[in-house]
């Protein structure tokens, strides 16, 4: 390590038998802390301030200093400062001897305003620490590669180092769609606008997969001139667990139709300006009839049998959800009142002329469907409009059901 003036003091924090046994007073200052016991009050284990994912790796780590597996390796991570804000910070693990024992060594730069890490150690050094890294890293300026790791390759599915060096474009990886943001944040990020942020982005690998990635972007000085370095973390999995999270939240898991939630949301979000809006409400006539005969098990494989249906003849007028139980609620925007009972007719129609096949025998079941309309739906509650299309539908069950009622 270079010789570093008092600007450049890091952080410091030693790991002995898994146990945190040093912290130095510049660590609590980068956390906004005017001292260890103030610190300490507010949480007594310092690692708990560094992202967990990385805490925890280095916590596994520690355990592995006397089995020469080791190695002295550096990464961009996240601390949580004393006003609960996420600052970027290097993070330099390495080995040294504790009170005669082994320890390791997390030596803390924050880098949130600006602070390359060439101007903490030499560029040799730097680069030979990105290499080990556990983390994708890339440098490049105006998209042109200057330094990539053997983690990035991999992650990104490339050829080799020496075929990104010398073929790639970066933006060749990035969705065309998303060119110009990518410009734009490079420009902010040289420009010093965009300093200490994470954001997930989409990447295409040389393989033609697209996968998320987790990136910290921030300006380097990279041989004499302004250049940016990119770190990567692959989350793909966790944001398509994410994604089907939201998913099964907005969604009936039986039928697979919006849910209650995701109608009301639906409502909110896109018919802020809609004011012709018509109301269905659409109930299996005899359902019950069916699982008592047939069971349960069957009576929901019926019920996905008419979502696909009603989902089919809906198709782009509107929207339809599962309502409960063998009731489906369906709202169609920005049509007249007689396009609106024409599809529900051609619901009706559809189901009284479909049969579906239940152990070995054709089922016929009809629907009542009650229809509601307005012409200012901004003006009215979506409950006032349900309601009556509840009503109506009411009235087609009682007047012999199989029928549209408006």
């Amino acid at each position: 390590m270079q010789q570093m003036n008092n600007m450049f003091c890091y952080g410091q924090i030693i790991i002995a038998n898994n146990v945190v046994v040093s912290v130095n007073q510049q660590f609590v200052n980068i956390l906004g802390f005017s001292s260890l016991d103030e610190m300490y009050a507010v949480q007594p284990d310092p690692l708990a301030f560094i992202a967990a994912d990385y805490s925890d790796e280095v916590l596994i780590k520690s355990e592995h200093l006397n089995s020469g597996s080791f190695k002295t390796h550096g990464n961009v991570i996240y601390c949580t400062n004393k006003q609960g804000q996420k600052i970027a910070v290097f993070v330099l693990a390495q080995k040294i001897n504790w009170e005669e024992q082994p320890a390791l060594e997390l030596q803390i730069f924050d880098i949130s305003l600006k602070v390359s890490p060439l101007q903490l150690m030499n560029q040799p050094k730097y680069e030979s620490l990105v290499e080990h890294s556990d983390q994708g890293v890339i440098i490049h300026r105006d998209f042109k590669p200057l330094l990539v790791n053997q983690v990035w390759i991999e992650l990104m599915a490339a050829k080799s180092a020496q075929h990104v060096m010398e073929n790639l474009n970066i933006l060749d990886i990035i969705p065309t769609e998303f060119h110009a943001q990518a410009i734009d944040r490079y420009n902010k990020v040289i420009a010093g606008e965009a300093i200490g942020e994470s954001h997930i982005i989409e990447n295409i690998r040389f393989d033609g997969e697209r996968r998320f990635l987790n990136i910290y972007d921030h300006a380097i000085h990279w041989q004499g001139e302004p250049a940016v370095e990119v770190v990567i973390v692959d989350v793909t999995d966790k944001v398509m667990a994410e994604k089907q999270l939201a998913y099964k939240a907005f969604h009936d898991s039986l039928t697979d139709l919006y849910n209650r939630e995701a109608i009301y949301k639906w409502i909110r979000e896109d018919c802020s300006e809609v004011n012709t809006m018509s109301c269905m409400l659409i109930d299996l006539d005899n359902f019950k009839r069916v699982n008592d005969t047939y069971g349960h098990s069957e009576g929901d494989g019926f019920l996905k049998r008419f979502a696909e249906l009603f989902k089919e003849a809906i198709a782009d007028h509107g929207v339809i959800g599962r309502w409960g139980g063998e009731e489906f609620i369906v709202f169609v925007p920005d049509r007249d009142k007689n396009t609106a009972l024409a599809l529900a007719e051609k619901i009706r129609l559809a189901c009284a002329q479909t049969p579906l096949l239940m152990q070995g025998k054709e089922i016929i079941t009809t629907v009542s469907i009650g229809v509601s309309y307005t012409d200012s739906f901004t003006q009215i509650q979506p409950k006032d409009i349900i309601r009556q299309a509840d009503e109506k539908m009411y009235l087609s069950k009682s007047s012999g059901k199989n029928r549209v009622t408006s």
